[in-house]
């Protein structure tokens, strides 16, 4: 009985010392925390010259000219249920040479959020879908990130060519809520 006694004090006298060891204070605090509205959008240099050159034989329409060297960069967050569009316009006094189109197709290169391709639009003064459908995402900004773009310096009209006639226009791109 002694034993036993003394076995059941000694267990008593542990657990107190281990709540006494034990003992712990809490404390807390909140963290408000919130996604801002993010739409920036950038353009990786310039597209080379595009020029109309010579055909292969006599007779032959001289071939488009084109280039896809250059990225559309954009970092867009959207609220559930909403998409963001990238539109191309040139300037009102913007023209391409007499007999030709500039043409335009953006693709997207990384994953459904960046969005989708609105396919060739031909540049105009008026803004055209390029991209649409964006949804939160970020393109990235290294070499090759992004929607590429490819131009397309289109011969529409072979007799309305005019030798030496040069034009640079400045096209304006646009990430908007879509409508």
């Amino acid at each position: 009985m002694k034993f036993f006694k003394q076995t059941v004090l000694g267990m008593v006298l542990a657990a107190l010392a281990v709540g006494l060891v034990g003992a712990a204070a809490t404390t807390s605090h909140s963290v408000q925390m919130q996604v801002r509205e993010i739409c920036l959008l950038g353009v990786t240099g310039a597209p080379a010259a595009l020029a109309i050159n010579p055909p292969a034989a006599g007779g032959q329409t001289p071939a488009n000219a084109a280039d896809n060297s250059t990225y559309l960069l954009y970092t867009s967050t959207v609220v559930v249920g909403k998409s963001r569009v990238i539109t191309a316009a040139w300037g009102a006094s913007d023209a391409a040479p007499a007999g030709c189109s500039l043409k335009l197709t953006a693709t997207p290169g990384g994953g459904a959020n960046q969005g989708a391709s609105a396919g060739q639009i031909t540049m105009a003064t008026t803004a055209k879908n390029i991209v649409t459908t964006i949804k939160s995402c970020a393109t990235g900004s290294a070499a090759g990130n992004g929607a590429r773009l490819a131009y397309v310096l289109s011969v529409d009209d072979v007799t309305a060519l005019v030798a030496n006639e040069s034009k640079t226009v400045t096209i304006t791109f646009t990430l908007s809520d879509a409508a």
